[in-house]
């Protein structure tokens, strides 16, 4: 009785665990350290694939926190311009954990797109 039990416990539980990341996220600042306690707050959060979808009040952000799940192979690319064909400013990825300063950038990030997140 006990296999039998533990057999269709672990046979209910196995889709969950198999189951594809999906979801992420970033956040952006309108001050240099990622600290929003008085300032101005825009997050885009979404689940898969994005086509160079517009930034909300990019010409505000300072710095940017990403929040893309663990073993996600998923990228998101910031560009100047609409489009997103211009060469990519920089991107984030499941390695990019810590607060970035993007104040230094000549013009804002105002696009963005997401590849291999589905």
């Amino acid at each position: 009785m006990q296999f039998s039990t533990t057999f269709q416990f672990a046979a209910m539980a196995a889709p969950a665990l198999f189951q594809s990341v999906s979801g992420w996220s970033f956040t952006m600042y309108d001050v240099a350290d990622c600290h929003n306690s008085t300032s101005t707050v825009d997050r885009v959060e979404k689940a898969g694939n994005v086509t160079c979808d517009s930034v909300p009040n990019a010409n505000q952000h300072k710095s940017i926190l990403g929040a893309i799940p663990a073993g996600s192979e998923c990228r998101i690319s910031f560009y100047p311009s609409a489009g997103c064909g211009d060469k990519v400013a920089f991107s984030l990825t499941q390695y990019t954990t810590t607060c970035l300063s993007i104040e230094d950038f000549i013009e804002p990030l105002a696009y963005y797109e997401a590849t291999d997140c589905a």
